[in-house]
Order: structure tokens, then C-alpha cells, then sequence
């Protein structure tokens, strides 16, 4: 096989390997940023809470910022919701956290502010089961 031959082949390999990958790791998930600010008043709010446990497994560090950074990374799933909140609607949820008993900050989804955070019955049999900000702290 001639030199230019094997160099269009590999061309040709790697420009499918690069379209595959790519492809792989986009994501459509809706409403991270949403996630990360409802999951980060949490993280802040649980401290105040006996009942939740912010350090276990043992962070690295500060347990409430362990518990930050964790769900920057998990938040990448987005919410199981379809539609992506108004940011009235989110600032509302993050002001029942911040201002709500413990039962609101471990399950934030029970306070009429952050009722949103329920996938409705449609959402709950097309949706994959992935971290979202109704998930209790780590």
C-alpha cells in the first residue's frame, strides 16, 4: 500500500473516531445551571440540619463545599423535568430552602415553591432515572 494511501485511511479513521466521540458527549440535559443553584443552597442549608449527613462518605475538605462540587458534576444530568423552570420560579424554590426546616431542605420538592422539581406522570415514563435537584445531599 502506498504512503498516501495509508494516510487517507487513518484521515478517514480519525475524522470517524473524532464525529463518534464528539456526538457521544453532548448532552441536552435542561436546567443545570437551575440544578446547581437549587443543590448548592441545599449543600449551604444541610449544615444547619442534625438529620442530614454531609460527611458521609468523608469529604475531601469542608463537607458543605464537598457537597458543592459534587453536585456542580451531577447537576450535568440537568433535571427530569421538560421544561425548564422561569427564574422566578427558581428563586422562589432556592428562598424556600434557604428559609424552609430541614424536611424542605432534604426533600425540597415537598415545599408549593419548588413543586416543579416533580416530573409529572408523562415525564416520570420517558425519563431515565438520573441525579436531579429532588436528590438528597450526599
Amino acid at each position: 500500500m502506498r504512503y498516501s494511501q495509508v494516510m487517507k485511511r487513518a484521515l478517514l479513521f480519525w475524522s470517524v473516531v473524532f464525529v463518534v466521540a464528539g456526538a457521544a458527549c453532548s448532552t441536552a440535559a435542561l436546567g443545570i445551571d437551575t440544578c446547581r443553584q437549587i443543590e448548592e443552597s441545599r449543600c449551604r442549608a444541610a449544615e444547619a440540619c442534625p438529620g442530614i449527613q454531609l460527611s458521609i462518605p468523608r469529604p475531601a475538605g469542608n463537607a458543605v463545599d464537598s457537597c458543592v462540587r459534587y453536585y456542580h458534576d451531577a447537576c450535568l444530568h440537568g433535571l427530569t423535568t421538560s421544561v425548564e423552570p422561569l427564574p422566578e420560579q427558581v428563586e422562589a424554590c432556592v428562598s424556600a430552602i434557604n428559609s424552609g426546616d430541614c424536611a424542605i431542605v432534604q426533600h425540597p420538592e415537598l415545599s408549593p415553591k419548588c413543586a416543579w422539581l416533580i416530573p409529572s406522570p408523562q415525564q416520570d415514563a420517558s425519563a431515565p432515572a438520573l441525579p436531579d435537584a429532588a436528590a438528597p445531599p450526599p
